[in-house]
């Protein structure tokens, strides 16, 4: 019995082990770079790299202290600085071709100036696709963070990931863009590892039932 006891919990370890990992994202939610934003914002423009692991594209973007709340830690950015702008990773994520990764992110919009809805597009490897937030009522205080996300299957050993501003609806250039914080990309866990991971629990309630008979 003890051994039965004993190799039930290894299958319950292994299958929490498997997907356990720090996201694939370094510096996610922005907090390192080689400039300090301080209690306001520093605007970035195209190709700069001091957001550490990212590189600015598109015009420019704002590098946001304290200015307002972020969603995790003490900065974020405006995706829209002086321009539209975007921000990419500096280096690909590895990943392993067919396997299933899922990006999540937090979004909000610069609630000093129009339009109310804030549009980001997001690219992924060969997936693209677009997020909208509406910052109607919110403020530097409370800017309304929300989490989004996408699933995608990666197609190479390496991933690209780029968040852009874009035109909204009427054609004006946001320079009141989409704020983006709390970057990760992770590993959706294989069947098998569900699997695995249930037949451990079962295993443990069936003994836990047998000993209090």
């Amino acid at each position: 019995m003890k051994k039965l006891l004993v190799f039930l919990m290894t299958v319950i370890i292994a299958a929490l082990c498997v997907p356990a990992h720090a996201t694939l994202v370094a510096n996610g939610s922005f907090e390192n770079a080689s400039v300090d934003p301080g209690g306001g914002f520093i605007t970035l423009g195209t190709g700069s790299t001091a957001i550490t692991g990212w590189t600015v594209t598109g015009h420019s973007i704002d590098y946001i202290g304290g200015y307002w709340q972020a969603s995790d830690g003490v900065r974020s950015v405006d995706l829209s600085g002086s321009g539209l702008g975007g921000i990419e990773l500096s280096t690909d994520i590895a990943t392993i071709v067919g396997a299933e990764y899922i990006l999540t992110f937090d979004m909000a919009g610069n609630p000093d100036g129009p339009p109310s809805v804030k549009e980001l597009e997001v690219q992924v490897g060969s997936t693209t696709e677009l997020f909208t937030f509406d910052s109607t009522g919110q403020t530097r205080s409370d800017m309304g963070w929300e989490e989004k996300s996408l699933s995608f299957i990666a197609i190479d050993t390496t991933t690209a990931l780029t968040f852009r501003s874009i035109l909204d609806i009427s054609g004006v250039p946001p320079y009141y863009g989409a704020a983006l914080d709390n970057v990760r990309v992770d590993n959706v866990p294989e069947p098998a590892t569900i699997l695995l991971l249930g037949t451990g629990l079962i295993g443990l309630a069936g003994l836990r039932r047998k000993f209090r008979k």
